[in-house]
Formats: C-alpha cells, sequence, structure tokens
C-alpha cells in the first residue's frame, strides 16, 4: 500500500511540475515579442522569469520560439504518461532530456536535481547522449550570482514540499 501511496505523490508532483512548466512557457512567451529574442535577452529583461521552474536550466542561446516548441513537443506526452497504470519513468525524462537538454549536459543535471527533490527516481539510469564541443561551449541561464535551485527551494519551503499538501491544495 505504501508503494502506491508514493506512486500517487510522484505522479502529483510531476502534474504540478507540468503545470509549471506551462505557466513558465505562457509567461515566456508573453514577454518575449517576436520569440526570436535569445533566453539571456529575454531574462535579463524580465528578471522575474529567471526564478521560473525549468528556465533557469536552459541554454542561453535558445530562442523564446525554440524553446516553447521544444518544450511543447518534450512535455505533450506527459499528461497521457502519468494516467497510464504502469508509470514508464524512463519514458518520461528522456522525452525532456531529448527535447530539451540534448546538447546542454549541466543543464540537465541542475533539472534532474531539482526534480528528484520530490520525485526521487527522475532521469536515474538515462545517459546523456555524447555531448559535442560546441554544445560543451553553452552557458547556463542562470545568473552567477545567483544560486542554482533557489526557485524550487522557495517554492517547496513555505509547503514543507509537495508530499504534505495531499491531496490536493497547498497548505499557505
Amino acid at each position: 500500500m505504501e508503494d502506491v501511496m508514493k506512486d500517487a505523490f510522484e505522479r502529483r508532483a510531476l502534474l504540478l511540475h507540468l503545470g509549471a512548466v506551462l505557466d513558465a512557457l505562457g509567461k515566456l512567451l508573453a514577454r518575449s515579442g517576436d520569440g526570436t529574442a535569445t533566453m539571456r535577452e529575454v531574462l535579463s529583461a524580465h528578471r522575474s522569469l529567471s526564478k521560473l521552474p525549468l528556465l533557469q536550466h536552459l541554454s542561453c542561446e535558445v530562442t523564446a520560439r525554440e524553446f516553447a516548441q521544444q518544450a511543447s513537443a518534450a512535455f505533450a506526452a506527459w499528461p497521457a504518461a502519468l494516467l497510464e497504470a504502469k508509470l514508464d519513468r524512463e519514458y518520461l525524462a528522456s522525452v525532456v532530456r531529448d527535447g530539451l537538454f540534448a546538447t546542454h549536459h549541466e543543464g540537465w543535471r541542475a533539472y534532474v536535481a531539482s526534480l528528484k527533490q520530490d520525485v526521487p527516481w527522475f532521469g536515474d539510469g538515462l545517459p546523456m547522449p555524447p555531448q559535442t564541443e560546441a554544445a560543451a561551449l553553452r552557458e547556463p541561464v542562470h545568473r552567477a550570482d545567483e544560486p542554482r535551485g533557489t526557485q524550487h527551494e522557495a517554492t517547496t519551503a513555505g509547503t514543507g514540499g509537495v508530499y504534505p499538501s495531499w491531496p490536493w491544495k497547498p497548505q499557505r
């Protein structure tokens, strides 16, 4: 019975993360104009966006439009996958890795670390494809003076994480 409850909490955490990604995507598109600006440019102009989940782990050189396309493709399968009787953990992680982080290994590791706080198995056993020299030179989006993971810690600090807020509404 404990495994069933743990699975339900993990699925809920992933659904909440999906909602945060969609929220970030909407805010990014609303503030990126024609979508040709790089993430570095958009996040520099709109500092509040740099605190949104996922955005802090992307490559600085991807454009807002490219991110929107990649994120939409990467996360489109999550709702159906999360409703399957047996959760395909590798698939959930691999679609995001391949869609958003195929050439940005540092960002992938940071993203996985942030999700592992609520879903301990996320990204386990999933190797990165070989990194090209050009990809190794890409910079992360986060600012050098801002520690990684601060946004996630801020959202879970007041609630004690995702699990204590079960069944549906976060404690405030």
